[in-house]
């Protein structure tokens, strides 16, 4: 279970909202009643629990799931009370860190074009400045010319784009991770605002804001506050509208030990923030693990790939058939034929494969439990090596899955390896897949238990073994927005590039999963550690949680779907 401190918390919590339950109202209006529970343990499995963040009604009140419980609601410290069904009006969310939404995770309003808001924020980060000018250290490139003939400028001149759609500006920094303010001066003469996408290393950021200014000779300032990883960072404005950008007169950036740098030589592969974890794959005799590009994607559909997959995702997870437990129940009798099929179509279609999952404290087979304890050792290191034997070029794995104490730790393999089993797992892995990003994923640590999940993570990162993180997103819908970025800045100032793992939307009332994808995911796709997403999911009545499906099995789309499809021009 949780640490003491936070079990106490959210006892005291639970407790508290279920005897006060009744001084204030909620609405119930479409949410399932116990024991008609929200969420099942497999695709094929009966519905069977309620996950982080889902409601259910007991007794005519309404309560909210601290994180996976199959208990009766409001009956111990998994559940907190959002107050009786006879009104309304809505508590405010039930989740015990919603004091966390202070701090940096504002920062993300990029649109703003007042500097001064978001430039408050940037001391946070040791206190550097850099400005750059054109034809300066850092000043990479602009589509168009360097011009002089309109007074205010500073420096040599100004970045002038043409006007043209697609034109921007590149510039070249370095620095530690953490937060950083991008700050522009600009000119916009034209009767409209202008907007451009910030981009770090290839992956979009934040879409900015240039006002109209009144001329061409008149200045003013937009900035913002993002969140990059250490080491070189190839930062790029480029327009994304008819007009162009304004005429840029200078950039400046204000983050931990910032300095200008050449825009020649290399930099970290497309996500800024996967500088830092170069030593991860330091173990590694044969090669380097190449991250795919960005990529939004998905999972099987019970076991199967739908013929519409391609139309929609650019990468395959399967969800269930390559888990321990669906590939050798028996022992040393393997199926592969799920993982076969899955693979095959990746390779096929020059799509990423990530496999999920190698050790798990769930779904792995129940035959070793009965083992000794070298004998676990030996199994676990067999199961790796038969996987990465057959399945050499997988892009991405899964290796370790719901460590967090309180989660679903695999014990057969601390029972095999001592308390350095997330280590060694890693280091198994990395022997037998040398070419593949390993990645340490876990149970909605976005909304719950970020603390401990850190605290967990860290030794193993320290130890250089793990290339990403792995983020489930499941049951983030009543969750605040500053809250889910500050979780997710938390997660990412541990150094790693960020995988979205397992996003999805339980919401049966269309236009209340429309708002929330519109409001969550450009969270997910602009964050700058963040480098790929799979949803979870797409069909309707055939995904893990009732509510997620996105499009009917006719293949009509449900608005969420067709907003995403719009917003990744798919």
């Amino acid at each position: 279970m949780l640490k003491l401190n936070r079990a106490i918390s959210l006892i005291l919590i639970s407790c508290s909202a279920v005897y006060a339950g009744s001084s204030y109202a909620a609405s119930c209006g479409g949410v399932n009643e116990y024991p008609n529970w929200t969420a099942k343990d497999w695709s094929g499995g009966n519905y069977n629990h309620a996950n982080a963040g889902d409601q259910m009604v007991y007794q005519n009140n309404l309560f909210q799931a601290n994180w996976y419980t199959s208990t009766v609601p409001g009956s111990d410290a998994s559940w907190t009370a959002l107050g009786s069904c006879d009104g309304s009006s809505t508590s405010s969310s039930s989740s015990s860190s919603s004091s966390s939404s202070s701090s940096s995770s504002s920062s993300s309003s990029s649109s703003s074009s007042s500097s001064s808001s978001s430039s408050s924020s940037s001391s946070s980060g040791g206190g550097s400045k850099v400005t750059i000018q054109e034809n300066t250290t850092g000043f990479c490139n602009v589509d168009g010319s360097v011009d002089s003939n309109n007074s205010g400028y500073t420096g040599s001149g100004f970045a002038n784009t043409s006007n043209a759609n697609g034109n921007g500006v590149d510039w070249a920094i370095t620095g530690d991770a953490g937060s950083y303010t991008v700050r522009w001066r600009f000119a916009n003469g034209s009767s409209n605002n202008r907007t451009g996408v910030l981009s770090a290393n290839g992956s979009n950021i934040s879409t900015e804001d240039f006002n109209a200014t009144g001329s061409w000779t008149s200045w003013s300032t937009t900035s913002t506050t993002v969140n990059l990883g250490s080491g070189k960072k190839s930062l790029r404005l480029e327009a994304n509208q008819g007009s162009g950008l304004g005429n840029i007169d200078y950039i400046e950036v204000s983050g931990p030990n910032v300095a200008a740098t050449s825009c020649n030589g290399s930099s970290s592969s497309s996500s800024s923030s996967s500088s830092s974890s170069s030593s991860s794959s330091s173990s590694s005799s044969s090669g380097s693990p190449q991250r795919p590009e960005f990529f939004v994607g998905n999972i099987t559909t019970n076991g199967s790939i739908r013929s519409d997959f391609g139309q929609y995702w650019d990468q395959i997870t399967l969800e269930n058939g390559g888990k321990w437990g669906s590939v050798e129940s028996s022992r040393d009798n393997y199926n592969w034929s799920k993982t076969d099929n899955a693979y095959a179509y990746a390779k096929q279609n020059n799509v990423p494969y990530k496999h999920h999952t190698f050790v798990w404290g769930s779904q792995y087979p129940n035959w070793i439990n009965n083992l000794s304890d070298s004998e676990k050792a030996e199994e676990i290191e067999e199961w790796i090596s038969d996987y990465c034997s057959r399945y050499p070029d997988t892009e991405m794995i899964d290796v370790v899955n719901e460590a967090t104490p309180g989660h679903a730790p695999a014990n057969f393999a601390r029972d095999a390896f001592g308390n350095d089993w997330i280590i060694k797992s890693f280091q198994l892995a990395r022997k037998y897949c040398p070419n593949s990003i390993l990645i340490l994923n876990d149970y909605n640590v976005l909304r719950w238990n970020t603390s401990e999940f850190i605290s967990m993570a860290r030794p193993a990162i320290n130890a250089g073994v793990v290339d990403a993180i792995g983020v489930q997103a499941h049951g983030l819908e009543g969750q605040s927005l500053s809250e889910l970025k500050n979780n997710l800045n938390r997660i990412a100032d541990l150094g790693l590039p960020i995988y979205v793992s397992e996003y999805d939307i339980a919401r049966t009332n269309d236009q209340e999963q429309l708002a929330i994808m519109r409001e969550q995911f450009p969270v997910f796709y602009n964050h700058s550690s963040v480098v790929g997403i799979t949803l979870w999911g797409y069909v309707v009545g055939a995904t893990w949680r009732n509510g997620t499906g996105l499009i009917q099995s006719n293949g009509n789309p449900r608005p969420a779907m067709t907003w995403l499809m719009d917003y990744l021009n798919r």
